[in-house]
């Protein structure tokens, strides 16, 4: 039996160090489908009905517990729309008829694969109206959507599991061969009676605590799936990495306690591996490098289940029998129960604080989120909480200690009143602890992924300063550099061309990133901003780094000076002759600085016609006549709907209505470029742009577009100008 037994534990230990291994190889992960774009913008202003709503997330979605809602602002009514997805990544709402003037608003709503939290936010525009806020927001708070009952919850978890934890890990340590033998006292009298009792508590709270991790399990799958049925646990529970370590918490808990009668050293490993599985399925498993986060964190909680664990084992075994002890056995209690199990506690208090550092740092990123977040400060309270129990612990346990146990009778009672007051008020500072452990725990997103986040815009907009049209004299141009606009305003200097360089989100962000520009002297001014002067040649070459990525960009530094008025003027005819055109072919190509671009070919028939096909993942292909519009994907089915307004095929080309900041960019024979800078509107609302046309002297026509905008990389190509043939709708 004992070699069974042996054999038995050594194979749980096994399988916790494979686990372990396994987890320690670096990895990134980017956490949570957090909200990266939309079409149309967030904040923007439509002049017609949208035909569909476009969402864009910073990694792939779990599709069953993902959902949107487009809602009318004013009546805060749910609007008819199918919802599909595009990609990995993408998720479209149709709405079922053609919007009426009015503010929209989208509410979005996501569950990470990793750690299991939800996430949700919204963004708003208007449909000839302004939109609702131009912000993208998002939800950050850890009691919405009854947080606090996950909080209370996740609380009682980590109470139960570490006193549950205390029990075992110290008994194990202490005491491998007799239930709770540690705390018997050696000599004295009520000892047996006290381990006895100290054991079936900790039995009892080992069940209580599977059932708490049941309790747990069930409402985070309504928060994040809405609903508590077979097909919401399925979609959480069973097919996400963060359900699968819930359900092994529960698994593992409810092992432990079914086996600690006979098998306590099994019991004390399956404990371990559900510690590791709170840990896989919390912050630590969507932070970055995860194997050292998740790693760190299960140290953390091993450790912290022995230290605070024990005292708590410590203090409801023996505090309320101190009274009717004698001097000589209290005496007793200090040198067979608290000091052996200081031997264990102190380096277990070391790795507490060595792992408690690690995760703050992962967690944090910035120290002065410590001090400026709502995680930072709860975790700053956690910190103080912890510092209180260390320094009863130290008083108690270094100062007053040696001191009573080396006495030969009762000779120092208000030194042991306070020594046994000091160790009755840590458990309670240890409740503390745990409850603030289970508020860090249910937030959303810790702000080092919010800061990383940052880098692909999801952050409150900058605001209009940062945006202007260019002085004169000045050239402002843009191009991508990845997913970011990088933005230039430069004017001719002394000794060169100077300038400044700034860096935008999708959402208008500046992301923290290095900027270089080469053979320049680069100064920082702020996030995502940098000033240079003495640029020589006619190209300004940036480059872009931030922890992990490094991106180039390429922009025109080489222009007309007094050629304002012209560029104007060319502009200006040049977009006369395009909208008189009756025919025009379009190939265009559409990027959002990083991933898969999407290539699209158009026909364009005046008054009100165009034709397109459409290659991204798949195929799409587009017919519109009027206000009706026929869609074909990869199905190969035509669908049929009506726009609720009429195409205008005069306002295809993009840079209609944004005839602003014209610059000359060079002349040559038989065309000449101009460059566009439009700043967007002084509210935030109106997305900005740049554009650089390619116009052909001869003829006046564009014969290529670049246009830089949030999230929109396009490059257009125009050619069979006026050529014969029809569009007509498909059979």
């Amino acid at each position: 039996m004992r070699r069974r037994r042996s054999r038995r534990a050594r194979g749980a230990h096994g399988l916790l160090l494979v686990v372990t291994v396994a987890l320690a190889v670096p990895g990134t992960a980017s956490g949570h489908a957090a909200f990266s774009d939309a079409v149309p913008e967030p904040g923007s202003r439509l002049e017609a009905s949208p035909s569909r709503v476009v969402l864009a997330f910073t990694e792939a979605l779990n599709r069953r517990l993902t959902r949107a809602t487009l809602i009318d602002a004013r009546s805060g009514e749910a609007v008819a729309a199918s919802a599909r997805f595009e990609g990995g990544d993408r998720l479209v709402l149709r709405p079922r008829g053609a919007l009426p003037s009015a503010p929209y608003r989208v509410v979005w709503h996501t569950v990470s694969r990793l750690d299991g939290h939800a996430l949700e936010g919204s963004f708003g525009f208007g449909v000839r109206t302004a939109a609702p806020g131009g912000e993208a927001q998002l939800e950050q708070s850890p009691l919405a959507r009854d947080g606090w009952l996950r909080v209370a919850l996740r609380g009682l978890l980590y109470v139960l599991t570490i006193f549950f934890g205390g029990g075992l890990l110290v008994g194990a340590l202490l005491s491998p061969a007799t239930p709770a033998g540690w705390l018997r006292g050696g000599a004295v009298g009520q000892g047996r009676d006290a381990a006895r009792r100290a054991w079936r508590r900790t039995c009892l709270a080992g069940w209580i605590a599977a059932a708490a991790a049941v309790a747990v399990a069930l409402v985070e799958t309504s928060d994040a799936a809405g609903s508590i049925g077979p097909g919401a646990i399925d979609a959480y529970v069973l097919s996400t990495a963060s359900g699968l370590a819930r359900l092994a918490t529960v698994a593992c808990l409810a092992a432990a306690a079914l086996v600690a009668a006979r098998w306590r050293r099994v019991a004390a490993a399956l404990l371990v591996g559900a510690l590791l599985s709170i840990a896989i399925g919390g912050h630590a498993n969507s932070a970055s490098p995860r194997g050292l986060a998740v790693t760190s964190d299960w140290l953390h909680l091993v450790a912290a289940t022995v230290w605070i664990g024990g005292i708590a084992q410590i203090v409801l075994a023996w505090l309320p029998r101190i009274r009717s002890l004698d001097s000589a056995d209290r005496r007793s209690v200090m040198r067979n129960v608290l000091a052996p199990f200081g031997r264990i506690a102190l380096p277990a208090f070391a790795v507490v604080v060595a792992a408690g550092v690690v995760n703050a740092v992962i967690e944090l990123g910035r120290l002065r989120e410590l001090w400026s977040s709502g995680y930072g400060l709860a975790l700053a309270t956690k910190v103080a909480l912890v510092g209180v129990v260390a320094l009863a612990s130290y008083v108690h346990a270094l100062r007053l200690r040696p001191r009573l146990v080396s006495a030969r009778s009762d000779g120092h009672p208000t030194a042991e009143r306070r020594h046994w007051r000091l160790l009755g008020l840590e458990p309670g500072l240890g409740v503390g602890v745990v409850g603030v452990a289970a508020l860090l725990a249910v937030f959303p997103v810790p702000p080092r992924q919010l800061f990383e986040r940052a880098e692909a815009g999801d952050e409150s907009p900058t605001g209009p300063a940062s945006l202007r049209a260019p002085r004169r004299g000045e050239l402002a141009v843009a191009w991508h550099a990845g997913p970011w606009i990088a933005a230039a305003w430069m004017s001719r200097a002394a000794d060169g061309l100077a300038g400044t360089v700034r860096l935008f989100s999708p959402n208008l962000v500046a992301p923290h990133a290095a900027i270089a520009v080469r053979g320049a002297v680069t100064t920082v001014c702020g996030k995502g901003c940098a000033r240079f002067r003495r640029v020589q040649g006619a190209e300004l070459r940036l480059a872009v780094a931030t922890r992990h990525r490094r991106y180039d960009a390429v922009l025109p530094a080489r222009w007309d000076h007094g050629g304002e008025r012209e560029a104007s003027r060319l502009a200006k005819a040049a977009t006369r002759v395009m909208r008189r055109l009756r025919t025009v072919r379009v190939a265009e190509h559409l990027s959002g600085g990083v991933g898969l671009a999407v290539t699209s070919r158009y026909r364009l028939q005046a008054p009100d016609r165009y034709a397109s096909v459409v290659r991204s993942v798949q195929i799409n292909r587009d017919v519109v006549i009027g206000e009706r519009s026929w869609f074909k994907s990869g199905d190969g089915q035509w669908r049929y709907e009506t726009l609720g307004d009429r195409f205008d095929a005069r306002s295809f080309f993009p840079w209609v209505g944004h005839l602003r900041g014209a610059r000359l960019l060079g002349r040559f024979r038989r065309r000449v470029d101009v460059a566009l800078a439009d700043p967007g509107g002084a509210d935030a609302s109106r997305p900005p742009f740049w554009f650089v046309l390619t116009i052909d002297r001869a003829t006046m026509r564009v014969v290529r577009m670049r246009m830089t905008a949030p999230g929109h990389f396009m490059t257009q190509r125009y050619f069979a100008f006026d050529a014969p043939g029809t569009i007509r709708p498909p059979r």
